[in-house]
């Protein structure tokens, strides 16, 4: 594509982040995922070893009065296990679903340390364009200026009546307001980059991205591999609640221990195996149809998100072909402007020209050019829509 040099996005945050070389993120923004990264982890390795049930140690002391044998003085110790081991299929279900589970939210917590990113990577290109229509903005300011000394010439001159004059200040003056207004945007942004980045912006280096193929963005898609692992963990979900109505084997063990005033101890231990299932629940098919309606709106949303993300693609390539034609334009326009100013300048040094036929031209070039470079970042911040919500590539 026409859009000057390309480099890889995968070189972005080291061209970008000259005061942090590990992220554009604010350090407590980056405190902030990191803390997130970790509870993920560890929420994880909890769900995948949920199945294990505790250990239980107890202990308890009781006394009993009587008037023939006395008081006696009872203290009761046990240590007790009741442990599943085989249900139905559950506990590979469990260990499965933990892992989808992982698998999505780190997915998650990744598609929106992206966002972030893209988000401070946005601030910076919306404040380069506010620099170039602010640019631009200045040169028309300019060719009014020019246009009001011209009708006021004419109308001094009588060749114009004074509405035509006074509509000209109207304009410098919506022109300068609007100058106010973009100067303020283009401030509102600086302040958003701060807020979500400790570098310094002066120093970033500007990115340009290109074109991806589309297959590489499908396949890369955080988004769907989000609803990917989110059709996993449904599916698991559906058949660890299937499980939960079969057949159950445990193995339980115990130690009990039972001193007495009597100084007799009444040691004993106890292991057995169990086997249950619930022979009655009113909710068990409503309960079972439920997770089985997730698992299929899972596997709809993922066909969905295919769709939407194709789409995406389409209409970003489109807009990058509506923007190159746009390039294209006031290209040709610059350089109409450039041989004007060439043959105006040869009028205005003979004599047959003023030097505000050259100046209005000159600044009608100007913003030629800029507007190019509007169209250019115009054109950035849509490959940075795409780029964001790639895996890897941010």
């Amino acid at each position: 594509m026409r859009l000057t040099k390309l480099i890889s996005l995968s070189l972005l945050v080291s061209l970008l982040s000259a005061n942090d070389n590990s992220s554009l993120l604010s350090s407590l923004k980056q405190e902030k995922l990191d803390i997130d990264k970790k509870k993920i982890e560890l929420e994880s390795e909890n769900l995948k070893y949920d199945w294990v049930k505790q250990i239980t140690g107890s202990y308890s002391t009781s006394t009993t009065e009587g008037k023939r044998d006395g008081d006696n003085n009872t203290d009761t110790f046990s240590i007790t296990l009741d442990q599943p081991v085989f249900k139905s299929g559950g506990i590979y279900y469990a260990i499965q679903y933990a892992g989808a589970n992982r698998e999505f939210l780190r997915l998650s917590t990744a598609l929106n340390e992206q966002n972030l990113i893209k988000s401070v990577i946005l601030a910076w290109l919306d404040m380069k364009k506010y620099d170039f229509q602010i640019q631009r903005q200045k040169y028309l300011i300019e060719n009014a200026k020019i246009d009001i000394i011209r009708k006021k010439e004419q109308y001094e001159s009588g060749f114009l009546d004074s509405s035509f004059l006074d509509q000209a200040i109207l304009t410098k003056t919506t022109l300068e307001k609007n100058l106010i207004d973009m100067e303020s945007l283009r401030y509102s942004q600086l302040m958003r980059f701060k807020s979500l980045s400790d570098t310094n912006y002066m120093q970033i280096t500007p990115p340009t991205f290109s074109m991806v193929d589309k297959d590489k963005y499908i396949n890369n898609s955080l988004v769907l591999k989000q609803q990917s692992a989110e059709e996993k963990r449904a599916e698991y979900l559906k058949k660890m609640t299937i499980a939960n109505y079969l057949p159950t084997f445990s193995v339980y063990a115990g130690y009990y221990d039972s001193p007495s005033s009597m100084n007799t101890n009444d040691t004993y231990n106890q292991i057995g195996l169990r086997v249950s299932m619930p022979l009655i629940d009113v909710n068990r098919g409503r309960t079972i149809e439920i997770r089985q309606l997730e698992y299929l709106k899972s596997k709809i949303e993922l066909q969905d998100s295919e769709l939407e993300e194709s789409n995406l693609y389409q209409d970003s390539l489109k807009k990058i072909e509506l923007l190159n034609k746009k390039i294209d334009i006031v290209t040709n326009d610059a350089k109409l402007y450039d041989s004007l100013l060439v043959s105006t300048k040869e009028l205005f040094t003979a004599g047959e020209k003023t030097v505000y036929d050259v100046d209005t031209l000159y600044n009608s070039k100007q913003t030629m050019i800029l507007d190019k470079q509007i169209y250019k970042i115009d054109a950035q911040k849509v490959l940075l829509n795409l780029y964001a919500k790639m895996h890897g590539e941010i």
